[in-house]
Formats: C-alpha cells, sequence, structure tokens
C-alpha cells in the first residue's frame, strides 16, 4: 500500500512547507500578507506581526540565506521561523489552511481527519496521503475542520468576464468559536475571511479581475469599493460599482501588477475606501493603477470625521446616507491625468467663459485658498498675528483689519502650533479678547497646542530620498478635508513641522511647498506657515520689500513656491521713535515695524503697512493710516509755512500779492520768482495749482494770520498781508 505519513504536528507540516513552497513564493506571500512592510536589502521591517509600519520587527528576505523568513521582534523579544508562522499571526490561518494554500507546491496532500469527539479542541494533527496512488485513506487523527469547496459559507460573489463567463467565486465565511457562535471584531462585526474557488478548488485568475466588469464597461463613471458587499449594495442604487479581489490582503504596490485594471480606461473612477488606515491606503494603490489603465479621472472620496473606524459604503446605505450628496461634495477634487493629446487642454477650450474671480482672505493682500509664507525675524511676533487673523476670520464679524487688510473671507480656521502650550495660547487668547467674543464666533477656530498633545509631529519627513506626509499629520489632515467651511490652516512654524533641510536643500523646500499647495487645492482654505528672516543689523534696516525677501530663511524654493509671501521687519531706531512721537505714544525697542507684500503671483497691493505693537496686547497692530494722516498733516502745515512766509517776504519787499489775479497773483508770483527766492523755489517743488494756493490762504486767512488790504485809498481790498503787519498798520482810508 503507498501510503506516507508525516507526522502529527504542525510543526512538521510548516517545515515541509518551507522547504518545498519555492522561495520567490512565499516571499511575495509575505509581501502580500503585509503591505506596509518596508523592504530595505535583506530584510523586511514591520512594526510587529500585526503589520503596522515600523521597524521593531525584522524578516531576513535573502533567498539564498539559511534564516529565510526568519526574524525577531526586537521590542516583544517574539521570533519569526517561516511562512506558517507569517500566515498565522498576519492572516489568521490553521496550519491546515497554509498547507491548502500552498498545496500545488507540496509533494503530498494533507487532509483533515475526523473531529475527535472527546477532546475537540485536540491540538492539530495531520495525516498525509499519495495523492497519486489511489489507494483508500488509514484512520485519521482529529484535527481542526479546512475550508473547502464544499464547507458552507455566508455570501457568494461571481466575478465574470464582459460576456458574463465565470473567472472566479469569491466566497466569504464567519470565523466561529468552538460553540459555533459567531466571533466578533473590536467594532463589533464579525471577524470574517475569504476564499477563492476556481473550478471547484481554491485559486485565483492571472491576471487578477475588477468585479462587476460587465457594468463597469457600459458606464462612464465607476465607483471603487473595498469588497463585494459594498459594490453590490452600491449597485442596487443605480451606481456602477466594483471593487478589487482579496482586498487589502492581495493588492499592494507589490502585487499590482497582477492585477487588470484596463476596464477603467476612459472611466471617471469614484474611490470609497473603507474608514481605516488600511482602507486608505488600498485606494491609493487603485487611484493610482486606474490612472496608469487610462482612467479619465479620478477622485477620492475623504470619510466625515464622525464616522466609525471601517465605516464604508455599506454602512452609509444601511443607515440610510446620502450617497448622491456626499459624492458631490467632492466633485472639486477631481484629479485627471494629463496627456498632451487631449485637445480639451487647448487654450480655447480649456479656458472658456470669464476668468473666475481672485478671492481675498485677507482684501488685496494675502490670497485665498493658496499657500503663503509669512516671514518674521525672532521675537516679532508672528504666533500673536496669525492667532489674531485666525480669531476674527472665526468670528465672523465684518469690517476687521488684519496684516493691514481688511478680513474678507470668514470660516473656519486651524492653527498648529509647535512652540507655544495650551496655557501660553490661553493668555494670548485672553488679551486679545478680554470681552470673550469668542464664545459667540459664527465659525469654528481649533487650536493645537502640540506640546500638550504628545509633541510635534511632521507634515513632511525625508524617507529613503523621498519627501512623503508624515503619517500623524495624514491623520490629521483627512479631517481637515472634510470642513466645509475652512478657510485658513495656520502652520508654526515651517522649521518644526519638516523633517528635512528646506534651508539647504532645494528639492526639500519645492516638495513642502507643493505639499502646501496641494493642502491648499483640496481644502480651498489658505495655508499659512509662519517662517523665519535672517536677523538684520540695527544700523542696517530693510528698506525695500525685495530686501525683505531676500532675506526670508532658506533656499529661493520656499518663496518661489508659493503664491504669496508677507513679511514683517523692524525699523531703524529713529524712524521708530519719529513714529510714536508723532502718534505721541512712548518709543519702545522692537515696538516699531514695517511690513508689506514681498511676492505675489497675482494682483495684491504691495504698499507699505506700518505696523506698531500694542502696549496691551503685544499684537503688532496696523498703523498705516494714523501714520499717514499725521505726514499729511505735517506736509500740510509745512506747506501753509511757506506760503505764509512768501506772502510776508513780498508784503515786506513792497511788492504785495494777490489771491487770484493774473499778474499779480500769488500762483503766478511763485511761478515767475528768481531761482534764488528759495522760498519760491521750494513752493514750486510742490508743483502746486493755483487752486491749492488759494485754499491755502483761505485757512491763512481763517486762522487771522493772513489779511487783504488796500494800498492805495481807491484801489480794491484785495493784497495780501500779515494781520499786525505793514499793510496792516499802514492801510489808507477814504476820509
Amino acid at each position: 500500500m503507498n501510503i506516507k505519513r508525516f507526522g502529527n504536528s504542525s510543526k512538521d507540516v510548516a517545515k515541509l512547507i518551507s522547504s518545498e513552497v519555492p522561495r520567490h513564493i512565499q516571499l511575495s506571500t509575505l509581501i502580500e500578507t503585509y503591505p506596509e512592510g518596508i523592504r530595505r536589502g535583506n530584510d523586511f521591517m514591520l512594526g510587529s506581526l500585526r503589520g503596522e509600519r515600523g521597524q521593531s520587527l525584522r524578516i531576513n528576505i535573502d533567498i539564498n540565506s539559511p534564516w529565510f523568513l526568519n526574524g525577531k521582534d526586537f521590542e516583544s523579544g517574539d521570533g519569526v521561523g517561516g511562512i506558517s508562522k507569517i500566515l498565522k499571526e498576519g492572516r489568521g490561518w490553521s496550519i491546515e489552511e497554509t498547507a491548502e494554500y500552498f498545496q500545488d507546491h507540496l509533494p503530498q496532500r494533507f487532509m483533515p481527519a475526523p473531529e475527535n469527539i472527546i477532546k475537540p479542541n485536540n491540538p492539530q494533527n495531520f495525516q498525509v496521503t499519495n495523492t497519486t496512488a489511489g489507494f483508500q485513506q488509514p484512520e485519521q487523527k482529529p484535527v481542526k475542520p479546512t475550508i473547502g469547496p464544499g464547507t458552507p459559507f455566508e455570501s457568494e460573489y461571481t466575478y465574470t468576464d464582459e460576456n458574463g463567463e465565470v473567472l472566479v467565486t469569491v466566497r466569504k465565511y464567519f470565523d466561529k468559536n468552538e460553540t459555533g457562535d459567531v466571533i466578533l471584531d473590536s467594532t463589533g462585526k464579525p471577524k470574517k475571511q475569504f476564499r477563492q474557488f476556481m473550478n471547484g478548488r481554491q485559486g485565483i485568475p492571472e491576471p487578477r479581475p475588477l468585479y462587476n466588469i460587465p457594468n463597469i464597461l457600459t458606464s462612464d463613471t465607476v465607483i471603487w469599493v473595498e469588497g463585494e458587499k459594498c459594490a453590490d449594495a452600491l449597485s442596487q442604487l443605480g451606481y456602477a460599482a466594483t471593487c478589487t479581489i482579496g482586498g487589502s490582503g492581495m493588492l499592494s504596490e507589490n502585487t499590482a501588477s497582477k492585477f487588470d485594471f484596463t476596464p477603467l480606461r476612459n472611466k471617471n473612477v469614484i474611490l470609497w475606501p473603507d474608514n481605516d488606515a488600511a482602507g486608505k491606503r488600498l485606494a491609493g494603490i487603485v487611484e493610482a493603477q486606474a490612472k496608469e489603465a487610462g482612467a479619465k479621472s479620478t477622485l477620492m472620496l475623504q470619510i466625515p470625521a464622525s464616522k466609525e473606524e471601517k465605516w464604508d459604503a455599506a454602512d452609509a446605505i444601511e443607515q440610510e446616507f446620502n450617497v448622491d450628496a456626499f459624492i458631490k461634495s467632492h466633485e472639486s477634487k477631481v484629479k485627471k491625468p494629463i496627456s498632451l493629446l487631449d485637445d480639451s487642454l487647448l487654450i480655447d477650450k480649456y479656458f472658456v467663459g470669464s476668468a473666475p474671480e481672485q478671492k481675498f482672505l485677507i482684501g488685496d493682500t494675502i490670497p485665498l485658498g493658496v499657500p503663503v509664507v509669512f516671514a518674521a525675524a525672532g521675537d516679532s511676533g508672528k504666533g500673536m498675528m496669525t492667532l489674531d487673523l485666525a480669531m476674527k476670520v472665526a468670528s465672523g464679524a465684518s469690517m476687521q483689519n488684519s496684516f493691514g487688510g481688511l478680513v474678507a473671507e470668514h470660516g473656519d480656521a486651524i492653527i498648529l502650533t509647535a512652540e507655544d502650550d495650551k496655557d501660553e495660547m490661553h493668555r494670548r487668547i485672553s488679551r486679545l479678547d478680554p470681552k470673550r467674543y469668542r464664545e459667540h464666533y459664527d465659525h469654528k477656530l481649533r487650536i493645537l497646542p502640540l506640546p500638550n498633545l504628545g509633541g510635534v509631529f511632521p507634515v513632511m519627513q525625508k524617507i529613503d530620498n523621498s519627501y512623503e506626509m508624515g503619517a500623524e499629520f495624514a491623520r490629521v489632515y483627512e479631517q481637515m478635508l472634510t470642513m466645509t467651511r475652512l478657510k485658513l490652516i495656520v502652520i508654526d512654524p515651517l522649521a518644526s513641522f519638516v523633517h528635512a533641510d528646506v534651508n539647504a536643500d532645494p528639492a526639500a523646500g519645492a516638495a513642502f511647498m507643493g505639499m502646501l499647495a496641494q493642502m491648499a487645492t483640496e481644502t480651498g482654505a489658505t495655508v499659512m506657515v509662519n517662517h523665519h528672516m535672517a536677523k538684520i543689523k540695527d544700523d542696517k534696516p530693510i528698506k525695500t520689500p525685495e530686501e525683505a525677501r531676500n532675506a526670508i530663511r532658506g533656499t529661493s524654493a520656499i518663496v518661489d513656491g508659493v503664491r504669496a509671501a508677507f513679511a514683517v521687519w523692524p525699523v531703524g531706531e529713529t524712524v521708530g521713535q519719529q513714529r510714536c512721537k508723532d502718534l505721541n505714544i512712548p518709543y519702545t525697542r522692537n515696538g516699531v515695524f514695517d511690513g508689506a507684500v514681498v511676492k505675489s503671483n497675482g494682483p495684491a497691493n504691495r504698499d507699505f503697512r506700518h505696523f506698531i505693537r500694542n502696549p496691551n496686547t503685544g499684537l503688532l497692530e496696523d498703523r498705516s493710516q494714523d501714520i499717514i494722516a499725521v505726514k499729511f498733516s505735517q506736509t500740510v502745515r509745512n506747506r501753509l509755512e511757506l506760503v505764509f512766509q512768501f506772502i510776508q517776504e513780498r508784503e515786506l519787499s513792497g511788492h504785495p500779492v494777490t489771491k487770484g489775479g493774473n499778474t499779480d497773483g500769488l500762483h503766478e508770483m511763485v511761478r515767475i520768482a528768481p531761482e534764488d527766492d528759495m522760498t519760491a523755489a521750494n513752493l514750486r517743488l510742490m508743483n502746486l495749482s493755483e487752486e491749492t494756493f488759494k485754499k491755502d490762504v483761505t485757512k491763512l486767512q481763517n486762522t487771522n494770520r493772513i489779511g487783504q488790504f488796500k494800498i492805495t485809498r481807491s484801489g480794491p481790498k484785495k493784497f495780501l498781508g500779515v494781520v499786525g503787519g505793514t499793510l496792516h498798520n499802514n492801510e489808507p482810508t477814504i476820509d
């Protein structure tokens, strides 16, 4: 009798699997099991056998090494010993299921033994038969039942080609305990596993097809979801829905080439991921593959922050969620692959109708929905200015000034601050809003003092010579995308949120600014990042916006990569003292600043703004209009003095002028006065009109400094002279 027995322990079976299954197949199975893993040389790194990203667990993937697929978790001390242990931990498979999965590569077929009624929990035991022998199986020992074509299942899904021919059938099984009760996961949903069957045995066709191909091919818009249940639920509502076979356990960046995404060519693809990290990661892979297959456009839906973990399309429909409105709310985030052969990009077809109006967060100063750099020297009060701006944006109140302009848009705002803790932010808020108007704001302002929330996390970090959004920030950013009224995001300061050398590496600066541009486009909010300027010497104050722009730290990519940049800088001590004197306020060091838009890709007011620090709040407040008014008043006073002086000099010389005569009028006399007449020369530099001269004379008359007098008894009373002066005292009278 040609029967071969191979021990009674799962350890023996695991050894046979490791030795007989080709190592490249074992390696691909490892990668499919753990899509979050990272390959570095001969190591495959994970956070743990649960599958999260990290470096605590290292598995040897050198196919020539005697330690292939062996490793150790350096945090827990647990060892890894072969593909059977990996599939047990990563997929929850029993040794029977692993043997069944690899059965085509094994010399014997492992058959489950009858259940031991007396000891139903007896350890797994195996009997091996030579499947080519054709003999009856000898007495079997009890084993845990395996899943096969005849095993009862919960539901079944059929994948067909465009003609309706069956390609593969997927069956869903609920995990059950010894008493037959369904086992639930942490979210209260049944634990489940899937098996694929072809021609009466487990297997998957190559290439791996999409679900619901006939409906995909006849529709312009296709919704991808994670799982056949979700696809069927959407199909019942009239949508063309699909999914990828095997979910996140089978599709990864390394296995994507095994899937056929060509049915998505020329389709508008909407991606609805499950509400968990694996779902979002899987959706990102599908989006990339859809673009590569020639999809007309892609749209990634962002799950509302209020939804529970693992929430999916089937849950949404069960909860009577408004699916159509949910999809339409994301239409502004459609991504289209670029093709220079697409005539729709021609200038006469792509740019149709009136150009959209440029919207501003701050009128004529800071645009809405763009990345912005706000730069200033240390201790200038950048954080205070952006806090003040955020409070005014969220308040909903009109006619509020910030950064030298009026706040033009109101909505939700978010501040991420790395340096100021909760207590400091509380003190600042109280100084800016002593009457607690914030309790009645029209919109929401969220301030995240990260020192109190677990520490700073990177918005961008460098990994293996590439730049990626930090994992923790990515989670926060996904929540930002669900906020429909978001108008302002403040990141303070840049240096704390970028784990790359943006000051020296142009590629890092460009990558970060590109990330900010993506955030601004997808959220519709202005993304303002606070950044430092180089230290300014007291004896060389900045005099122009160009000098201020050049003083912004880092590579040129930082400023070049944003749509707008605003800077503030301290003025020289003499200028600062004069401004405080003009405004009748005490002068303090580090209290007087200038500011301006130093870069803008669109129309903007580039005038200088003049800021004075409020001693009560510490906020730099725009006092430009007050300073201009003072300067104007001084200019007018100086001009009046020159007009008075010229009138007095002409009176003393015996050639008085009139207010508006053609030959002896004030305007004409100033014009023809000799060059050595310095008073007239200074007045000529002002280029005053005759009307202005007349108004100035009227002001002098109203203040009783100038009067009109006669020079002859019969003449008119029209000559200008100083009140109490020569003409006044010697004015002839009529008897």
